[in-house]
């Protein structure tokens, strides 16, 4: 406590005196004695002194367990390889915005408990002294460690190589089950903290490392440990790894690897399967690495890979100068695909002018010599061709170059690739082009190249908001709404989108309900997901728009060419008409299913006053989950028939863990417990570490524990469950 600020310490000394002063004089001792023990307490170098030889934690330590009470750890069963054991998910400033937990966490902000050198399904003991390991406070571990010494293993020790804490790694040698080991030594060696491997490498009775080590090295980048490992010990790295640093623009770890000729075996190495993203160096250079392979002619090792970054990252047109004067790489679909992506018109036209002149087609006669590619007009009188690759064999892969033009909206080298006959093109252009809104390119696409297309289209242009894609697609095209691309409207709560697509007529879809199936397009770009197979109203109520469902409850005239020709046809002879309407979009229990889970009252409400499919027990389920006390009080009060089975609902509850909620079971939801319900609820507390609930379930309902409930409060580490448990007796 020797950092507590000044005002705090009187605080606390003219606590103690006051305290002391009532003691003493309790048990009768002599004002001389109070006078003595007073000037002690007082003196502020004395207090602290006493104070820093007591069993405890500083404030400023415990403030590490207050906040490591905060991660959520919900468990996983998968028993295949890489899968975690946990997933661990909300954690609290300081912790959310430290690098290493930006690195390996989700984009859903979840972290696989072994990414911390976790184990276990529901708890996580040593998390605090962990989180102390990634800050890197050193006074946070010591005190941590001395407090709780099993946390200290060969897994701290792992997590501390892992970051580069290399005076926390120093501490921890000092105590039980804190000695390096080879796999720190890995780790640290792959992370690049060449500080902690020249410490451990000089270590009297040192762990020593594997050759994972210097593969790992090389393969992210670290020149600097690749160098000292190369040596201060034998072997070298694997074609695997080398192929690696190649790929990823480590020029300088190419450079090093060629230079001093270490060995390049071709044995690969295991590389740790419990840690997914290791620290890359910063100075990737893809262009330089390629000057690295030419300064040492290793044209053997040059991968599309590099050339096709190289192109990307660096000048595109120079990058592809280099190659074709090393005469190391001629153009091929792969080169194209990538030239295309950097939308750059110089690079595009050399890279065209190249291919030309590889498959002996140049100079184009309407064009002469120095012409230039982007000033012909009219489409070459040539068959549709397929250029030779570098082996003088046709193309292996098949060129997709127009889609990714297509993709990309540029629409000039659509046109450009066109006019020179390429046989690049498939029936994903156009939808590639509707997935992005790129209109003009979609239309010129339809005109002179592929009318193909498929129902995907519609769905990714509303995915993406596209409404006047959307719009064209039907009236061009006669693509009809759907299902699906209801769902994706209703996913993004775009109204305007589904006030359009409801006007319109729509496939018949054997959807059952809920979500669908999630399914993904692969564009050139990126990867897009979408929905497959639910209903729109359902998955409105999920994401809580509540006025897409108000949207999707109603009647609504259909504005189409077709339904005119329907009304027409319907009211012939009649004097007057009435417009042609669509029936209110089908839904099933899974809407008020999902928005309960989700804690979309309101929309709970509006489907109980408006609609009819009601729900079904998963709603109790999703709302009690999701602790939302106010959506279970309603559901309670309307639709207790659909529950079969209440006991699931107060195991359900006895997960959660909250006592309001199991309160407001017990009074409107209530059932008679059997001995072994009971047994099963105080269990389940005891797993989860539920302790505010055990005890209201003890002490208020009368409900025993059993020897399993112990069992499994040690068993997850529950410490303060257990206590209670054990002093219940």
């Amino acid at each position: 406590m020797a950092d507590l600020s000044v005002d705090f310490s009187n605080q606390m000394m003219g606590w103690f005196v006051v305290q002391g002063c009532l003691d003493l004089h309790v048990v009768g001792h002599s004002p001389i004695i109070i006078v003595m023990a007073i000037s002690v307490i007082k003196d502020c170098d004395l207090f602290l002194l006493i104070v820093k030889y007591q069993y405890g934690l500083p404030l400023r330590v415990r403030r590490v367990l207050a906040l490591a009470e905060q991660v959520i750890i919900k468990p996983c069963f998968n028993t295949a390889p890489y899968f975690p054991s946990a997933y661990l998910s909300n954690f609290p400033p300081p912790y959310a915005d430290l690098e290493y937990i930006k690195r390996v966490s989700s984009p859903s902000g979840s972290i696989f408990n072994y990414s911390l050198f976790l184990s276990g399904n529901y708890a996580a003991p040593a998390l605090p002294l962990h989180l102390a390991i990634v800050e890197g406070i050193l006074d946070h571990v010591q005190h941590l460690a001395a407090w709780e010494p099993a946390w200290v293993s060969h897994e701290s020790v792992s997590l501390a190589a892992m970051c580069g804490r290399l005076q926390i790694l120093q501490h921890l040698a000092k105590l039980p089950g804190g000695a390096p080991t080879a796999d720190a030594m890995n780790l640290a060696a792959m992370t690049g903290y060449l500080d902690v491997v020249e410490w451990m490498h000089g270590l009297p009775d040192g762990p020593g490392c594997m050759a994972q080590a210097i593969d790992g090295a090389a393969a992210h980048g670290h020149v600097n440990v690749v160098a000292f490992l190369h040596e201060h010990r034998s072997g070298g790295c694997t074609a695997e790894s080398f192929k690696k640093a190649i790929c990823s623009g480590h020029a300088a770890v190419v450079d090093y690897v060629l230079s001093k000729r270490v060995p390049i075996l071709a044995e690969p190495t295991v590389h740790s399967a419990k840690v997914r993203y290791y620290r890359q160096a910063p100075d990737s250079d893809h262009f330089r690495t390629l000057r690295v392979l030419k300064a040492h002619g290793a044209l053997t090792h040059l991968d599309w890979m590099v050339v096709h970054y190289a192109v990307l990252s660096h000048d595109g047109r120079e990058a592809l100068q280099f190659l074709c004067a090393w005469d190391a790489w001629r153009i091929d679909s792969q080169a194209l695909n990538s030239v295309i992506k950097t939308k750059d018109r110089k690079c595009i036209e050399y890279a065209l002018r190249r291919l030309l002149q590889d498959n002996d087609r140049w100079p184009v006669e309407s064009l002469g010599e120095d012409g230039c590619l982007w000033d012909l007009k009219e489409e070459l009188p040539w068959a549709r061709w397929t250029p030779r690759d570098s082996t003088n064999c046709l193309w292996r892969t098949y060129s997709i170059s127009m889609d990714v033009a297509a993709c990309l909206g540029d629409l000039p080298t659509v046109e450009l690739l066109h006019r020179l006959s390429l046989d690049c093109c498939s029936e994903k252009a156009l939808v590639y082009a509707c997935a992005r809104g790129h209109l003009d390119v979609a239309k010129w696409l339809y005109a002179n190249r592929s009318r193909n297309y498929t129902l995907d289209a519609m769905v990714l242009a509303a995915v993406g908001g596209h409404l006047p894609i959307v719009k064209w697609l039907h009236t061009a095209c006669r693509v009809p709404s759907s299902e699906d691309a209801l769902v994706a409207a209703a996913d993004r709560g775009d109204i305007v989108m589904l006030m359009y697509l409801v006007s319109l007529p729509t496939t018949v879809d054997p959807s059952q309900g809920g979500l669908g199936t999630t399914r993904h397009a692969c564009t050139p770009d990126e990867i897009t997901y979408y929905q497959k197979g639910g209903l729109a109203v359902d998955v409105a109520a999920a994401r809580g728009h509540l006025s897409v469902i108000q949207l999707l409850s109603r009647r609504r005239p259909i504005l189409s060419t077709t339904s005119g020709m329907l009304r027409s046809f319907i009211t012939r002879g009649s004097r007057t008409s009435s417009p042609l309407c669509s029936l209110p979009r089908r839904a099933s229990t899974a809407a008020m299913n999902l928005a309960a889970a989700n804690g979309h009252q309101e929309i709970v409400q509006y489907l109980h006053e408006h609609r009819k499919e009601g729900c079904t027990a998963e709603a109790f389920h999703g709302a009690i989950s999701g602790g939302h006390d106010g959506i279970l009080e309603f559901l309670a009060t309307h639709y207790t028939s659909v529950v079969t089975d209440r006991g699931h609902l107060y195991e359900a509850a006895a997960r959660r863990g909250n006592v309001a909620t199991m309160k407001t079971l017990w009074l409107l939801l209530p059932i008679k417990l059997t001995p072994e319900l009971g047994a099963r609820m105080v269990e389940t507390t005891a797993t989860y570490g539920h302790l505010d609930l055990m005890k209201w379930l003890i002490e208020t309902k009368g409900l025993r524990y059993t020897q399993n409930a112990l069992e499994y409060a040690q068993s997850y580490g529950h410490k303060r469950v257990v206590k209670y448990l054990t002093e219940s007796r």
